[in-house]
């Protein structure tokens, strides 16, 4: 073979399997992944919050809302957009064992139920405005229920706590699960902990009734 045979064979060969390193590397596919696709997805609402719920402990008072007279456990999530919420849970019940708000152990008859409960509405609470309550929706007698609401964050709002339970004319009545909101701003630190030396005054944003399970 001659010399310039030679090179061009070599020339195409390296071409070929230049193409097939493309054709076979995701890599450098993702790598040229048209920038389009980033900025539409960069143009979503951001979340503001995401994370699990966790049941009640009776005798404790969230921004105005009582929780339930009995004890209640959930398996479930939730997320915050700036216009959406979505949060869903299963086994939102009362457990067998466990203590009311009186001290007296859960009675037989409720424990590992919903207690007759159908409905839970959601409510999201702030540090600084008016909470946003949703419509309630079903709960199953496995304690099942599902969230997607849009929303319009408040401007300004901080310190978003999610609560949910039974509801009434627009307001929860008490809550049976709730974010995680000691572990979202129980620990003071830098100017939060200067700050927290110097008590606020708060006001609950409206009224709650006492009629609650």
């Amino acid at each position: 073979m001659g010399q310039g045979n030679w090179k061009r064979a070599l020339g195409a060969a390296a071409a070929v399997m230049a193409a097939s390193a493309i054709a076979v590397s995701p890599v450098f596919a993702a790598a040229k992944a048209p920038k389009a696709s980033h900025g539409e997805a960069s143009m979503s609402p951001a979340v503001v919050m995401a994370g699990k719920l966790y049941g009640n402990i009776p005798n404790v008072v969230i921004r105005g809302v009582p929780a339930g007279k009995a004890p209640w456990v959930v398996d479930g999530w939730y997320q915050l957009k700036s216009n959406l919420f979505t949060a869903s849970g299963k086994w939102l019940i009362i457990p067998k064992q466990g203590y009311m708000e009186n001290g007296q152990p859960v009675p037989a008859k409720i424990g590992g139920t919903t207690n007759g409960i159908t409905e839970v509405g959601a409510e999201i609470t702030f540090a600084n405005a008016a909470p946003i309550v949703l419509p309630p929706v079903k709960l199953d007698s496995q304690g099942d229920f599902s969230f997607h609401d849009a929303i319009q964050w408040p401007k300004g709002a901080a310190q978003p706590v999610v609560l949910i339970g039974p509801e009434k004319n627009g307001q929860l009545l008490a809550w049976f699960a709730a974010s995680d909101f000691l572990a979202d701003y129980g620990q003071a630190t830098g100017t939060a902990r200067m700050d927290a030396a110097k008590p606020v005054k708060t006001t609950v944003a409206h009224a709650h009734t006492a009629g609650r399970k």
